[in-house]
């Protein structure tokens, strides 16, 4: 089982090199607001969030003080400057990684027993403790322990000899699998908390957490939080407001109060990350706390960190420890990616599908269109034709009332004209000239004139329905072919045989028995004629049928 929280949180404070790490690290502008002006849970998430996103810039501050050490510590010929320096930057190394931690535990050692000063040998002593059990080698870090003389520590000494010792058995309480073994050695925990409540003056920053510690531990926690907001305006510095965070978020967590543990386990971590440090506890929790509250993303991120530090760090139970919630997170976390790919696998198919669909409107919307559009040309070229129809039927209609008026007054005339004939040849008959009577039958004379009357009455009731009818012909004929009228003549025969075209009587043989010619006649003149068209002699006749026309469309 991975150590508790509160086990690991203790490691760092008890130590007065450890403070005084923190506050070279992290510099006295990182410090944080005082504790009744912080913004609430969800407004802190996204500074926490901002942080996180910034957080490489404070480890490499951090390294970068680290390096600086380092540099100092190589240009030190002297043992006792080396020791001192080295125990420095050992206890830096402590939340950054611990195998260094222990490597340069080993190294004041060294610079110790060179010095021969027992007291520097015994302090090496507990930092390698201190560094073997927190990377699990409990057996190793008591007989460490268990080889330091606490008659001859110093004052300061006895102080971090508690530690290391509450150290070692709480994570050998948290890892226990046997109840009875836990039992001891939680109670050895306790008695080693207590010891250092003795030990550590009452209002010293080390007091103020170890007692956060107990109170929670004993259900405490009102008197707990009473007493960290009482402290908290007393100690400015970013880790230590950390961890004064960090156990209010226990002690509220204790109660119940999930919306105080969050936002004290935000304010925590935001500090944590403003350290430079890689060795912590809240931002893991916190991550936990959003996992249940089904902000996965968020758990997710801080989680997959809070692992990428552990293994920088190199803290084999932090690693463990992250690992029991991260396969959690991970496994809600890659299902939540699952759902959003099928979410998005549904949505792209629904919009294939819905592109098809509208292709396939667009190009029915089309062939509908097109239909209507041709529809819509036959229904005009339907009009058309109509209108065409409507006016040759006007104008047959007003050349047919014409022509009746016109010749029911003529056959009225011709009805009096051959009675007066008749009258005529009865007084010749009745006079008894026989001879007379068969030369006047056989005279042409009278038909000559009614004919040549008819005709040119014909010639007048036609000009008077087409006034411009020969110029209108000879237009359709090229210059070498017009018909050219005599002096007085209104129209002659080429002309009345394409009236009568003009007016539908296209028959050679009614037009030859209207005029009086044979066929063969009134046939030569129309091919005489057509073969002077200006245009296309096929469509002569056409042409002659528009003469006339009103209809601008038809034309």
């Amino acid at each position: 089982m991975p150590p508790s929280a509160s086990t690991m949180k203790i490691r760092f404070i008890t130590n007065r090199y450890v403070r005084r790490a923190c506050l070279l690290a992290v510099m006295s502008a990182c410090a944080t607001a005082a504790l009744p002006s912080a913004p609430g849970p969800d407004g802190l998430l996204g500074e926490l969030d901002r942080t996180l996103a910034d957080s490489r810039k404070y480890v490499a501050g951090r390294q970068s003080v680290l390096d600086s050490l380092k540099a100092v510590i190589a240009r030190t010929s002297d043992d006792a400057g080396r020791y001192r320096l080295t125990g420095k930057l050992r206890e830096m190394y402590v939340p950054f990684n611990l195998d260094t931690a222990l490597h340069l535990a080993n190294m004041k050692m060294a610079a110790a027993e060179r010095l021969g000063n027992r007291r520097y040998m015994l302090d090496a002593q507990m930092n390698i403790a201190e560094a073997t059990g927190a990377q699990g080698m409990y057996k190793e870090a008591l007989e460490y322990m268990e080889g330091v003389d606490k008659g001859k520590l110093d004052i300061y000494q006895i102080e971090y000899y508690y530690h290391v010792y509450r150290l070692i058995y709480g994570l050998m309480a948290d890892n226990c699998a046997n109840e009875a073994a836990k039992r001891k050695y939680a109670a050895r925990t306790d008695a080693y908390r207590d010891s250092l409540l003795v030990v550590n003056p009452p209002g010293s920053f080390n007091h103020v957490i170890v007692q956060a510690d107990k109170d929670n531990a004993m259900r405490r926690y009102d008197v707990a939080i009473s007493n960290l907001n009482k402290a908290y305006r007393h100690f400015t510095a970013t880790h230590d407001r950390a961890l004064i965070h960090y156990s209010l978020a226990m002690a509220y967590g204790g109660k119940g109060d999930r919306e105080n543990e969050k936002k004290h386990l935000a304010l925590s971590a935001i500090g944590d990350l403003k350290s430079g440090i890689r060795e912590y506890t809240s931002l893991r929790k916190l991550a936990v706390l959003l996992y249940k509250e089904g902000d996965i993303d968020r758990a997710y991120a801080y989680m997959t960190r809070c692992m990428d530090d552990a293994a920088a760090c190199n803290s084999i139970w932090r690693i463990y420890e992250v690992q029991k919630a991260f396969a959690i997170i991970n496994k809600a976390y890659h299902a939540k990616l699952d759902r959003q790919r099928r979410v998005i696998m549904c949505s792209l198919v629904s919009i294939i599908l819905l592109s098809l669909f509208l292709v396939a409107a667009v190009l029915l919307i089309k062939k509908q269109v097109r239909r209507a559009t041709a529809a819509r040309l036959e229904a005009q070229r339907a009009n058309a034709s109509l209108k065409e129809l409507n006016a040759e039927l006007s104008e047959s209609s007003r050349i047919k009332e014409e022509y009746i008026a016109h010749y029911i007054d003529r056959c009225s005339l011709y009805i009096e004209k051959m009675d007066n004939y008749r009258k005529h040849l009865q007084k010749i008959a009745a006079k008894g000239g026989a001879k007379e009577l068969y030369g006047e039958l056989r005279s042409t004379e009278t038909i000559d004139a009614e004919l040549k009357e008819f005709y040119a009455h014909f010639d007048d009731s036609f000009l008077k329905l087409f006034p411009t009818f020969v110029e209108d012909f000879n237009a359709l004929l090229r210059p070498e072919a017009r018909v050219h009228l005599k002096p007085g003549e209104k129209l002659n025969t080429e002309l009345r045989i394409f009236a009568l075209v003009r007016l539908g009587i296209a028959s050679s043989t009614k037009i030859a028995s209207f005029l009086r010619y044979s066929v063969t006649t009134i046939y030569n003149y129309r091919v005489k004629l057509r073969n002077g068209a200006e245009g296309d002699r096929d469509k002569f006749d056409e042409a002659v049928m528009r003469i006339g026309r009103t209809d601008p469309g038809v034309r």
